[in-house]
């Protein structure tokens, strides 16, 4: 049960719950394993930006804590930033406490929250994106760093996806076409990786 008194099941667990043995009759689970692109680069001086609002933080709270106990061994930890949303700061920054401990220890360096639903004017992760181009731009070009998106397949990727081709645009002196195939370019490198659901 939600603070607003909202009841909410798990997709994964409901569907699984109704596909419980019952006498003779037996279900088929389907498993689907791919291989992924979504992991750190082997260099702990490459820097990362994360983009994953909602439940797309899970994989980079992974990557946090790795760098973390990289950086707690005296290695040199490149920089770490993440672009994070979610409704209500009250409600669902659940994380925000241990987001703040890495501000604090130094393993993300910036940390950018937009909360959606916490002012009369909506704000998303994409509108934290644009207000820091130059950065992303100088992160991606001059200093070979990796970007990873976490999220929402439907808006959110392709936004932010949209914003990654501006910031070529503007930053980078490309037409809508050069801006495409260095981002795909980006992206057959392992430097742009998704981890997308819709």
């Amino acid at each position: 049960m939600t603070p607003t008194g909202r009841h909410n099941k798990g997709v994964a667990t409901s569907w699984l719950k109704l596909k419980q043995p019952a006498g003779e009759m037996k279900h088929r689970i389907p498993i689907y394993v791919r291989k992924s692109q979504f992991r750190l680069p082997f260099k702990t001086t490459t820097p990362i930006i994360m983009i994953g609002p909602g439940t797309g933080l899970a994989p980079f709270r992974g990557f946090l804590q790795e760098r973390d106990h990289y950086k707690k061994e005296g290695k040199e930890v490149a920089e770490t930033i993440l672009f994070f949303g979610c409704r209500n700061k009250s409600i669902d920054y659940i994380y925000g406490d241990e987001l703040a401990d890495y501000q604090k220890s130094g393993t993300l360096s910036h940390l950018h929250v937009a909360f959606s639903r916490d002012q009369p004017e909506k704000v998303y992760v994409t509108h934290l994106l644009q207000q820091n181009f130059e950065t992303l731009w100088k992160i991606l070009d001059s200093e070979k760093g990796h970007i990873y998106i976490c999220g929402d397949a439907r808006n959110m990727a392709h936004d932010v996806h949209s914003s990654l081709l501006k910031v070529c645009q503007e930053y980078g002196g490309m037409d809508e076409s050069q801006a495409a195939d260095y981002i795909k370019k980006l992206e057959t490198k392992g430097r742009y990786a998704k981890d997308v659901w819709s």
